[in-house]
């Protein structure tokens, strides 16, 4: 059985926890079907360099970023590290995620 996970980082204090957590994830089960969502003040770690290379390290693993959160920061999407899709509304896609059997961390 595939784990199926959705990790939620909503502030930027939680981002090495996060990235810690994704490591220890991948490392005991590599196969993990795994998605992050980032949304409200976390938004700004997408545009550090080495979130973004930690992105690009781990392609199994797929990063979303809420839209309200970057308009809200005037912050540009297309500077966002390849990869990293746009959703509308992140509190709906955590929504969506666990009504399709996703497990729900918030490091």
């Amino acid at each position: 059985m595939t784990l199926k996970t959705i990790f939620h980082l909503d502030t930027t204090e939680r981002w090495p926890h996060l990235a810690s957590n994704l490591d220890n994830y991948l490392a005991a089960e590599p196969d993990a079907d795994i998605e992050v969502l980032v949304n409200g003040d976390g938004i700004t770690v997408f545009f550090d360099q080495k979130v973004a290379a930690f992105i690009a390290a781990h392609p199994q693993v797929h990063f979303f970023a809420c839209h309200n959160s970057l308009q809200q920061r005037h912050l540009d999407e297309t500077k966002l590290p390849a990869g990293v899709p746009v959703v509308p509304v992140g509190v709906v896609k955590l929504a969506q995620a666990e009504a399709a059997g996703y497990g729900y961390i918030k490091p």
